[in-house]
C-alpha cells in the first residue's frame, strides 16, 4: 500500500511506484533532504504482520509521546523506527529520548533528530523490517528545493499545499486542470508549463547548492553528538551489552 501526504503529486509520469518496492522488507521511507528527517508523510507498506504492529505501535505513541515541542508524527517516527531497528541499542535510545523531551522549538527538536541519524548509522536496510531511502532518492522529494523544476529521475514532488495557486511564489507546473478522459493515451494530459522539466544534471546542481546551504545554516544547538552530552555507560554498567 502506497500512503501520501495530500499536498503530494504526480509530476512525471514516466514512473511507476513498482521502482521502489523492495521485496527485501515491509516498509520504505526516506529522508526529507533540507533536513535529513525520516519522512512519516509518504510511505510503503505490505500488508504483514510486522508492518501492521509497527503502525499500530506507531499511532499507539498519541498516548505517550512528549507533550513538549515534538514534532508530531514526524518526531514519533524517528524513535520509533529506532527502536524497531535496533532494540539492543537501549542507552542510545534513553539518550535520544531524553533530548528529545528536551525541545523547545524546531532547533532543539532537531538535536533529537540528529542524534538517532548518528546512531541509526550509515546502515539503510533492515531486511525484514525497514529500508530508509537516501536523500532525493525516494519517489517524493520536496519540490522547493529546486523551485519545483523537475527532471526524467523524479515521480512526484511534495508541498503542493498554498491555498492561492500561482500567488506567493508558487505555480503549478501544469497550464491547465486535468482533462481525466485523456488520461492514459500518451502525454495529452501532461500540459507542462515551458522550462519546468530541466535536465537531471542541473536538478544535481540545485541539489548540491542546497546541501551545502543546509550543512552550513543547520542550527548550532543541533548539532549534537549523543556520546558527549548523554551516557552511553553510567548509568547500565556492568550489564550494559547484556542485549548484544
Amino acid at each position: 500500500m502506497l500512503v501520501l501526504d495530500a499536498d503530494t503529486a504526480v509530476v512525471n509520469p514516466n514512473h511507476c511506484i513498482e521502482e521502489w518496492i523492495d521485496d527485501r522488507v515491509d516498509l520504505v521511507f526516506y529522508e526529507r533532504f533540507f533536513n535529513w528527517e525520516i519522512a512519516s508523510g509518504n510511505y510503503l507498506v505490505k500488508n504483514t504482520e510486522f508492518a501492521r504492529t509497527f503502525l499500530r505501535k506507531w499511532a499507539d505513541w498519541q498516548y505517550i509521546q512528549p507533550s513538549n515541542w515534538n514534532g508530531a508524527d514526524n518526531g514519533v517516527l524517528q524513535i520509533h523506527i529506532l527502536q524497531t531497528v535496533l532494540p539492543d541499542a537501549v542507552e542510545e535510545i534513553k539518550a535520544c529520548d531524553a533530548i528529545w523531551h528536551k525541545g523547545t522549538d524546531y532547533d532543539t527538536y532537531m538535536a533529537y533528530v540528529t542524534c538517532v541519524k548518528v546512531t541509526l548509522g550509515a546502515n539503510r536496510l533492515y531486511p525484514g523490517k525497514i529500508r530508509i531511502h537516501r536523500r532525493a532518492h525516494g519517489w517524493v522529494r520536496d519540490g522547493f528545493l529546486t523551485g519545483d523544476n523537475f527532471c526524467d529521475n523524479d515521480f512526484m514532488l511534495h508541498g503542493w499545499k498554498l491555498q492561492a495557486i500561482e500567488l506567493e511564489g508558487w505555480n503549478s507546473p501544469f497550464r491547465k486542470m486535468f482533462n481525466v478522459s485523456e488520461c492514459g493515451t500518451g502525454y495529452l494530459g501532461w500540459n507542462y508549463r515551458p522550462g519546468y522539466k530541466i535536465t537531471p544534471d542541473e536538478v544535481r546542481k540545485r541539489l548540491a547548492a542546497f546541501e551545502a546551504s543546509a550543512g552550513n545554516t543547520f542550527p548550532k544547538n543541533a548539532q549534537v553528538f549523543p556520546y558527549l552530552t548523554q551516557p552511553d555507560v553510567g548509568n547500565c554498567y556492568p550489564k550494559c551489552d547484556d542485549l548484544t
